[in-house]
């Protein structure tokens, strides 16, 4: 293992670091491991701001170049119990969401009330998939590709708390609302071996 300070900063034998930060580089040939009871990570902005200033921690397996690709290189995060996941400003009652919670159980990814959520396959639009939750809106795009959605049981889309609501069952489709729309640009066809219209 080689380790490289640079300028180290007070508390480690360096100067106060007031003209230039600290910088310290740790690399090994094999496995680098820390154990301890709890590990923290902690990144923040100097103070006064300098030209190094961006508070920022990244996690990266960047692989190897077998194959003139570097795809082989994998993160894996794993809670017993839970992961979750939050942005947000730090500290910020009922605006931010707290970094850790006691009833985590599973995966979490939660943001702040300002901020999106954002699943997305690809970089081509109107392509690839993507699914954002923003402040007024949910958008779940297909792009070229299909959505479904399985259920075993039932599937209900509703608004208003079920004023207005499509209920999927195995034995039928219920619309309820009060006022229902069907219009066909070209035709509308109603079929069946017992045809009701009230």
């Amino acid at each position: 293992m080689e380790e490289n300070d640079e300028n180290p900063g007070g508390g480690s034998g360096g100067d106060d670091g007031s003209e230039d930060r600290g910088h310290r580089v740790i690399s090994a040939d094999g496995t680098y491991a820390i154990r301890a009871n709890q590990v923290s990570l902690v990144s923040w902005k100097n103070i006064p701001p300098s030209t190094d200033n961006e508070s920022r921690i990244i996690l990266l397996a960047g692989g190897g170049l077998d194959g003139a690709f570097i795809d082989d290189g994998t993160v894996d995060i794993r809670g017993c119990n839970g992961v979750r996941v939050t942005s947000g400003p730090v500290a910020l009652p009922d605006l931010s969401p707290p970094v850790s919670s006691d009833s985590t159980n599973g995966v979490e990814i939660i943001a702040s009330e300002a901020q999106n959520v954002t699943i997305q396959r690809g970089l081509i639009p109107d392509v690839d998939q993507q699914i954002v939750m923003s402040p007024g809106s949910i958008v779940v795009d297909g792009g070229t590709g299909t959505v479904t959605i399985k259920s075993m049981t039932s599937i209900t889309l509703s608004v208003a708390g079920g004023a207005s609501s499509i209920t999927l069952t195995p034995t039928g489709v219920a619309i309820q609302g009060a006022q229902i729309t069907v219009q066909g640009l070209a035709t509308v066809g109603i079929t069946g071996t017992l045809v009701t219209i009230n």
